[in-house]
Parts: C-alpha cells; structure tokens; sequence
C-alpha cells in the first residue's frame, strides 16, 4: 500500500464517539511508514479523582508509527485495531486502583506500573511510552 492510501483510510476511520483519526507520511524517516494520531475522550484518572468516580473529562492523545508497505486495506484496518487496543488497555490500567488507597498497581505512567505489568505481559516498557510522544 501506498503511504498516500493509507493515510486516507486513516482518515475516513470511525470508531467511538470522540475519537478522532488523523495520520501523516512518517517516509522521510522510516520508509513507507505513516504515523497514526489518535485524539479520544477520556476522564481524569488522578488518585485524587477515584472516589469521585472520575467526574472531569478530557481528550488525550496518543500516537503510533505504522509500517504499510505490502498492507492490504484489511492489514491497515487490524493494525489500527491493534492500536485502539492498546489505547484502551492503557486507559484501563489507570483506572484500576485498590481502595482504600487508591493505588493503581499497573498505571502506565509509573515506572513501577509498566514493570509490573510487563512482567506479567510480556511487553516492554516502550509500549506505554507512545502514549504522547512517538
């Protein structure tokens, strides 16, 4: 697939309400790479939040590198999939935290977090660095 093509389908995706698709030619670094931006909804998942039930949302970004080179539109369409997933399981381990503490064991923005849940994963810790700054 063509970067020009894939970045198209990117655009014309539609997923939940809020969320947004975009994606930019990434070739003059990586050859035949696009980089996919993703802005969805999402509430604050502070410690301080918990209790609350998470009452103040926010839109947040995240940002993933896809190589499309010899993609079909299907392989396109299940790697972006693969990218939703990822941003869901991230959200997911913010929000999971024990009472009465409100200790989060798996967040991925704590270093001790991305450990944890790697170890039990299999994933590096380079996964939740994506999230705001690929």
């Amino acid at each position: 697939m063509e970067t020009a093509s894939a970045i198209k389908l990117v655009d014309e995706m539609i997923y939940k309400p809020g969320w947004e698709f975009a994606a930019r030619d990434h070739s003059q670094r990586f050859e035949d790479t696009i980089v996919v931006h993703v802005d969805y909804p999402a509430r604050n998942s502070n410690r301080d939040q918990a209790d609350a039930g998470y009452p103040n949302e926010i839109t947040t970004y995240a940002e993933f590198p896809l190589v499309v080179k010899g993609c079909t539109d299907e392989d396109l369409y299940a790697a972006l999939l693969k990218v939703i997933m990822q941003i869901e399981e991230h959200e997911a381990r913010e929000f999971l935290r024990v009472r009465p503490t409100g200790w989060a064991p798996f967040h991925p923005h704590r270093v001790t977090g991305m450990r944890r849940w790697a170890a039990r994963t299999g994933t590096g810790l380079l996964a939740d660095l994506q999230f705001g700054i690929a």
